[in-house]
């Protein structure tokens, strides 16, 4: 039975003496997806095991260890530079124009580009030659 939205005086004393459920501990398997989501989400294997609350050493071996498992990194590694490599193109084909107003009227437009984070985001990826071996 729920009790969370009851006012404590109604809950039985019965329920509240009994001792709470452990938390759970997470999985092996929950650890390593949380690992390929954060990889896929940041880019970074550092960045990815931090978030993912395992030590870098881990993961390493998890890798080493579980030809699968690095085959997923290596898919979910890809797919972030895939969407990074798209933003670019993106970024570089369509730019965005911010309207000059001048006493209440349109009077022309400024270019944006303000792309020093997408700069930085390509650098830390791995050379095209690298990536075909």
């Amino acid at each position: 039975m729920d009790w969370s939205r009851c006012p404590i005086e109604e809950v039985p004393a019965e329920v509240l003496a009994e001792k709470p459920p452990a938390p759970r501990r997470r999985t092996l398997a929950r650890k390593k997806r949380d690992y390929e989501r954060h990889l896929m989400r940041w880019g970074c294997h550092l960045d990815a095991a931090a978030r993912a609350g395992v030590d870098p050493r881990t993961a390493r071996r998890w890798r080493e260890a579980d030809p699968v498992f690095a085959r997923r990194c290596d898919l979910s590694l890809a797919l972030y530079i895939e969407k990074v490599e798209e933003e670019a193109e993106i970024r570089a084909t369509t730019p965005q124009f911010r309207a000059t107003w001048y006493r209440g009227r349109q009077v022309g437009h400024v270019r944006r580009v303000n792309d020093m984070m997408l700069v930085r985001l390509l650098r830390r990826l791995p050379l095209k030659s690298e990536r075909n071996r």
